[in-house]
């Protein structure tokens, strides 16, 4: 695989390595030799130090979200070069970019319509993607905040998905998981269920005995045929002589037996028009469901 060629601050601490390298390739005192070890563990700590975790590559349009997501990033406790909090007025826009851009680790590409179209955004994602063009180094992360699809060379990499997302703590979530190398669970997986697995059929309820079905039949014949009717035929009759008794208490009191006719031919024509009524419904539900399919 061929290699980005170096900057000059990369041929520079390479020579520095070289020097050091020789210097103890010929020398031999062990107290020469730990002081020199100890440069060159502090010359590299340095060197380290200056390398920002992530650049956040985005449009104006997106620039709520490459803040949330540089703000989610360095409260996590990695370091974060955004346009929108490192470039500052007097900066030269251009060099500014080439830095942040050599000087980081990985770029997090905030992917969105506006970003794919956009002609100023594509050098910065081309940029990290020539110094890992295999996706081993995971240097190239795109997030995705809106609906798109990406094409190309940006196709095949798999991204962070933030669309749909409503609940904060799910979408931090999801973009720190993202950003680990392994992500395995706290807790054990559950067992899956084998899909070869007999499933024992639920015993079916059994049947009544002959006898107890039609002593039920007899029963709901007898209530709906004499207990129905003649339970309204006394309710209506009572009803209606305490009635008369409230309304026409002198009709009552001269004429009890003709009062009592009154009641009993109300309570007579009530219970008819109720087991007509009845009636009319059964056969009724009857015709609906032998008309259906």
């Amino acid at each position: 695989m061929e290699r980005a060629p170096l900057n000059e601050e990369d041929r520079q601490f390479a020579a520095t390595l070289l020097e050091n390298g020789e210097w103890l390739s010929q020398h031999h005192d062990p107290v020469d030799r730990t002081e020199k070890f100890c440069d060159l563990a502090d010359l590299l700590v340095g060197r380290m130090d200056q390398a920002a975790d992530f650049f956040v590559s985005y449009t104006s349009a997106d620039r709520v979200w490459a803040e949330w997501i540089a703000w989610q990033l360095e409260a996590s406790g990695w370091s974060v070069v955004v346009q929108a909090w490192d470039f500052r007025p007097g900066g030269n826009f251009a060099l500014d970019m080439h830095r942040a851009l050599n000087d980081t680790q990985r770029t997090i590409a905030v992917l969105s319509p506006s970003f794919l179209a956009s002609d100023f955004t594509a050098p910065e994602w081309a940029a990290t993607f020539a110094r890992d063009p295999d996706g081993t180094g995971h240097r190239l992360v795109p997030v995705r905040v809106r609906d798109c699809r990406p094409t190309g060379l940006l196709a095949p990499i798999v991204y962070i998905d933030l669309v749909g997302l409503s609940s904060r703590d799910e979408a931090r979530k999801r973009l720190l998981d993202g950003l680990q190398e392994r992500v395995k669970p706290e807790r054990e997986p559950e067992l899956p269920r084998s899909e070869t697995a007999v499933v024992q059929p639920a015993t079916p309820e059994p049947p009544w005995p002959p006898a107890l079905r039609w002593t039920a039949r007899l029963a709901r014949g007898l209530f709906g045929r004499i207990v129905r009717p003649a339970a309204a035929f006394v309710a209506t009759a009572l009803l209606t002589w305490v009635m008369l008794g409230v309304l026409l208490p002198r009709y009552v009191e001269e004429q009890p037996s003709t009062a009592a006719v009154t009641s009993l031919l109300w309570a007579t024509l009530v219970a008819c028009a109720l087991e007509g009524l009845f009636y009319v419904r059964r056969r009724f539900a009857a015709s609906s469901g032998s008309a259906g399919p």
